[in-house]
C-alpha cells in the first residue's frame, strides 16, 4: 500500500525562472499530503520553505554565477562559451555529485528533474522509484511541427524540425558524459542499465512520462506527440493575497493611467548604461507612463530627471502576480516564466530576446497576436522600442492576449499536475 505521504523529491538547477514553477508545483504537493524536498542552488530557500518545502541546496548560486564577466561572455559570444564551459566543468562535477548525495540521503518515492539534473535518472534507479524528466520549454518531445525551442531556430520543415530534437539529444548526452563519469564508482550498476538517463526512469520498464510545463495557448499539443508526453499548461505561483505593495508604488500606480512594466529578469547586458539610455530615451519620445525593473543594472534615480522623474517608477521588486494585473502591458526579455505569466492576465507583451528560449517565446507572443514582434536586445534602438511601445496599444494584441488567458485558465496548471503526479504513486 502506498505511503499516504510520499517523498517527492524535485531538483531544478537554474535562476529564479528555472526554481520558482517547481517550487508552485511543490507547494500544491504538499497540500495533497505529500512530503516534498526541493533541491536547487542556494539563495531560494526562504521561498521553497515559505511554500511548506524543504530545501537542499547544492553549492553554487546561479544568480551570483550569471552576473559574473566570464558568464556574460558565454553569453555573448563563442569564445567566451567554450571558455566558461571548461572553467565551470569542476563546479558542474561538485553539483552533480551533490545532487547524487542528496538523493541517496532523501530515499524519495518520486523524483522530478529539470534537463540540468539528469543524474536524478540514477538516483531512481537506485532506489526503484519513478524518475521524471520536466521542462518548461519544447526541447524534449520530438515533433514535425515545429523545431527545437531553443537557439531561435526558424521552422525548418517537418524532417528538419524533428531531427532539431534528435540533435539536441545528441548533444546532451555528449555534454553530460564527463558529469556521469563523477560518478562511474559510486553507481557503476545504475549507469550500466539501459535507457538514456535524460528520459528519466519508471520501475515497470515502461517511458517515463515526460512533464512539457508550458501552456498550449503559446504552443498548441503536437498531434505526433507520444503519449508519455504529458501537457500540464505552465506551473504559476498563486497570487498573496497578503501582500501590501510600498506606498510610493502605490501612489503611481494610483496617479494615472496604467503603466507598461519594463524588465528584463535575471539577463545581464553586454552594456547596461547604453541599455538604461535606449529605455529612458523611447519612454521620453512616447511619453508612457512606465514601472522599470532595475535588475539588468545600470539604472539609477539619477539617471530620472524632469518629467521622466515624474512619468517613470523605479522598482526593485514586487510579485509579478500582482503587479503585472495592474499595468497596461510588459516588456520582457522572453523567459518562459514572464511570457506566461504576463498572458495569464490578459496583457500583451513585447519581448526582447538575448539567448536561448527567448526568441522562441518572443516569437510565440507575436504568432498568437499578444505582442508585437520581437526585437532582438541587441538590436534595440530608442527609435524602433518607441515604436513597438506604440504599437502595444492595438486592441489586436489585447484581444490576443486575452483569449490566451483563458486558455491558460483552463489547463491542468501546477495543482492539476500534482494531483496527476499523486495519482501515479496509487
Amino acid at each position: 500500500m502506498q505511503d499516504p505521504n510520499p517523498k517527492i523529491l524535485i531538483a531544478t538547477l537554474g535562476t529564479r525562472g528555472d526554481v520558482q514553477p517547481y517550487v508552485a508545483l511543490a507547494r500544491e504537493l504538499t497540500l495533497l499530503g505529500a512530503e516534498v524536498t526541493v533541491s536547487t542552488g542556494e539563495g531560494f530557500e526562504a521561498m521553497i520553505e515559505h511554500a511548506g518545502a524543504k530545501a537542499r541546496p547544492v553549492p553554487v548560486n546561479f544568480q551570483t554565477l550569471l552576473q559574473s564577466e566570464e558568464i556574460k561572455d558565454a553569453l555573448f559570444s563563442l569564445k567566451g562559451m567554450i571558455k566558461a564551459a571548461r572553467k565551470n566543468l569542476a563546479l558542474q562535477k561538485d553539483i552533480t555529485r551533490a545532487l547524487w548525495a542528496i538523493g541517496l540521503d532523501e530515499k524519495p518515492d518520486l523524483i522530478l528533474f529539470n534537463l540540468k539534473a539528469t543524474v536524478m535518472t540514477f538516483v531512481g534507479r537506485r532506489f526503484n522509484v519513478p524518475a521524471l524528466p520536466s521542462s518548461l520549454q519544447p526541447v524534449t518531445a520530438p515533433t514535425a511541427e515545429f523545431p527545437l525551442g531553443l537557439f531561435g531556430l526558424p521552422d525548418l520543415g517537418p524532417l528538419l524540425n524533428r531531427w532539431s530534437y534528435h540533435a539536441s539529444r545528441g548533444l546532451m548526452k555528449l555534454g553530460t558524459a564527463k558529469l556521469v563519469k563523477t560518478l562511474s564508482a559510486e553507481a557503476s550498476q545504475e549507469i550500466a542499465m539501459p535507457g538514456a538517463h535524460i528520459d528519466g526512469f519508471m520501475p515497470d520498464g515502461s517511458k517515463a512520462p515526460s512533464l512539457q510545463a508550458f501552456s498550449r495557448a503559446l504552443v498548441p499539443v503536437p498531434a505526433d506527440w507520444t503519449e508519455e508526453n504529458w501537457p500540464c499548461g505552465y506551473w504559476l505561483t498563486e497570487p498573496d493575497n497578503c501582500y501590501e505593495p510600498q506606498t510610493d508604488l502605490a501612489e503611481f500606480l494610483a496617479a494615472g493611467p496604467s503603466p507598461v512594466y519594463l524588465g528584463f529578469g535575471s539577463m545581464p547586458s553586454r552594456d547596461p548604461e547604453t541599455l538604461t539610455h535606449t529605455v529612458l530615451s523611447a519612454l521620453e519620445k512616447t511619453g508612457k507612463r512606465a514601472i522599470l525593473a532595475t535588475g539588468w543594472g545600470g539604472l539609477t534615480k539619477e539617471a530620472l530627471k524632469g518629467d521622466l522623474a515624474r512619468q517613470i517608477f523605479l522598482l526593485e521588486k514586487a510579485p509579478h502576480t500582482w503587479l503585472f494585473p495592474r499595468c497596461a502591458a510588459i516588456v520582457h526579455h522572453g523567459g518562459s516564466g514572464t511570457t506566461h505569466e504576463a498572458l495569464r492576465w490578459g496583457r500583451p507583451s513585447l519581448v526582447t530576446p538575448v539567448f536561448g528560449d527567448q526568441p522562441f517565446w518572443g516569437d510565440r507572443v507575436h504568432r498568437i497576436g499578444a505582442g508585437p514582434a520581437p526585437i532582438k536586445q541587441k538590436k534595440l534602438t530608442s527609435e524602433n522600442l518607441a515604436e513597438a511601445l506604440q504599437d502595444l496599444d492595438n486592441p489586436a494584441y489585447l484581444e490576443g492576449a486575452q483569449k490566451a488567458a483563458e486558455t491558460m485558465a483552463s489547463e491542468p496548471g501546477a495543482k492539476g499536475t500534482a494531483e496527476r503526479l499523486m495519482r501515479l504513486l496509487n
